[in-house]
């Protein structure tokens, strides 16, 4: 059926009308997957949007429909319009004016009929308890959402949480008058008149130029990024956004980021699936994170507002849904087969430090759930006695963040320490002698890949378990198993903490040390 735009489309099946639009298709791949508050007689209607809008306009009355349609028509062109302009910066007076209308919308639909004072003083209490807790985006985000969608405004991060900020106020200063009307005190809000009438802004300032005529690439923008975070981000992140980046200043050349679009960074994303042979999963989970991250600072301050909106922002590649075909834990007979195989391993004169990764990084992670990688990263001086216990210290982590971890008594019944001992300084899983500078992988990283790959030769591994991640599922299941509780088992892995209250547990040595003597050896 055709898609009508001029008039309310009315349902064959239920007799209601609806408004359905096409959404544009120069903004379809930025605002698909976004939320549209259209107004529908006395209420807003929220609808994602698709390759089409459509949302009931809630009546079987022609005229009725025809009045609405219009009414939200005209909300989805102005939407339309904001998306076409970009995000605005709002000034304090349109901040303050924006709150206003939430204060206004509250009064009148509760002035009448108040309720209970006791309601709103819980109101404002909560409001307090979010305010302390940092929670304001969560309990008045919302609003504001649904308030810049109905007002048709498209926004920058940082006058969303100033607005934040001013409406959490007017909700509070509403719960207050409406609390007194509750109470039989109907005076005026004296400080109703400090909301200043709302004048919407007008469109966006074009992107701002540093000096006539200067390109910035995305190959400059990411060094200028790389710059800033050398001391706020984990090297590895660095490094890990610099091959991605590598591809799209490939792909770009040298176009001025300021000139990019969606549209540009999606052609990008389909080139990286259709030439590259990178999957979509890999692109949505790394290309697009790094971009993102890359691109919304140069939005900030922080990047001097190089950009007035990030173009990366709603840009994914749909993925293939993948059926797992096992489980991702390590069966008896791999564990027997990998382990045995480490055990096997002599040592080799020629390159003795990946004779001893075979040997040694299989068996700490099956008794640690280590990342290989965190493992291969290890130095001598990185295995110690701390309060009785040998510990190892993984100084280089996914998370960036060190964590130090007991030994298993199997371990040092297996001769671990001894080897440590017999190693002398430096690293212990490869020579800084053999590896040069120019792979921007790091030697412990290539080693970590290295081993894997034998692991999957030598014991013919399943190809749908990961020869080394695959040690991390084992392990976590083994201390479930085992009954270590879930935050002993999680400092161990360093997986983080999902609650907030979590992350101020700090389990000590003692506690982690009681947990892996519980861990099962591994006997075959």
């Amino acid at each position: 059926m055709a898609l009508m735009t001029a008039r309310p489309w009315k349902d064959p099946k239920t007799g209601v009308y609806h408004i359905r639009q096409r959404t544009p298709r120069d903004l379809l791949v930025r605002v698909k997957g976004q939320t549209v508050s259209l107004p529908v007689g006395d209420t807003f209607v929220s609808v994602k949007v698709g390759d089409v809008v459509q949302a009931s306009l809630r009546t079987k009355e022609a005229a009725e429909a025809r009045t609405r349609h219009a009414v939200a028509d005209g909300a989805l062109k102005r939407f339309w319009e904001a998306q076409k302009a970009g995000p605005v910066s709002l000034t304090q007076r349109q901040i303050i004016a924006l709150s206003g209308l939430v204060y206004a919308d509250l009064t009148k639909a509760w002035s009448d009929e108040p309720g209970p004072s006791e309601a709103w003083s819980g109101m404002l209490r909560l409001h307090q308890q979010a305010q302390a807790a940092g929670k304001l985006d969560q309990w008045v985000g919302p609003n504001v959402d649904v308030l810049l969608l109905r007002e048709g405004i498209v926004t920058d991060d940082g006058s969303r949480k100033r607005l934040i900020e001013a409406v959490d106020s007017a909700l509070v200063q509403a719960a207050s008058l409406i609390s007194r009307n509750a109470e039989g005190d109907y005076r005026p809000d004296p400080d109703a008149a400090r909301f200043p009438a709302w004048q919407p802004p007008g469109p966006s300032p074009a992107p701002r130029m540093e000096a006539v005529g200067e390109v910035v690439t995305t190959a400059e923008l990411f060094e200028r990024w790389a710059t800033y975070s050398v001391d706020k981000k984990a090297a590895n992140t660095i490094k890990r956004y610099r091959g991605s980046f590598r591809s799209l200043s490939a792909f770009m050349k040298d176009r001025d980021v300021r000139t990019l679009s969606g549209d540009d960074l999606y052609a990008w994303a389909e080139h990286r699936r259709d030439v590259e042979g990178v999957t979509p999963r890999a692109i949505n989970k790394n290309d697009m994170v790094a971009a993102s991250s890359v691109f919304g600072w140069a939005v900030d301050r922080a990047g001097k507002q190089l950009l007035p909106a990030n173009p990366v922002t709603g840009i994914t590649l749909d993925e293939p849904r993948k059926v797992p075909k096992r489980e991702r834990t390590f069966r008896d007979a791999e564990i027997a087969s990998i382990l045995s195989a480490a055990s096997a391993v002599k040592a080799d004169s020629l390159n003795p430090t990946f004779a001893a990764a075979r040997r040694w990084c299989p068996w700490l992670a099956a008794y640690s759930g280590a990342r290989i990688a965190e493992l291969t990263h290890l130095e001598a001086r990185d295995i110690r006695t701390e309060s009785g216990t040998v510990v190892m210290n993984l100084r280089v982590t996914k998370t960036g963040e060190p964590r130090t971890v007991p030994l298993h008594p199997h371990l040092l019944e297996l001769g671990f320490l001894a080897f440590v001992e017999a190693s002398g300084s430096g690293p212990l899983f490869y020579d800084p002698k053999r590896h040069g500078k120019a792979s921007s992988t790091s030697p412990a990283e290539l080693r970590g890949h290295k081993v894997g790959k034998w692991v999957r030769e030598v014991v013919k591994l399943d190809p749908d378990v990961d020869p080394n991640h695959g040690w991390r599922h084992t392990w976590k299941t083994r201390a479930l198993g085992a009954g270590i509780e879930e935050r002993l088992r999680d400092a161990i892995t360093g997986h983080r903490v999902a609650s907030v209250g979590r992350r101020y547990e700090a389990p000590s040595l003692v506690m982690l040390t009681e947990a892996m003597k519980r861990f099962p050896r591994y006997s075959f």
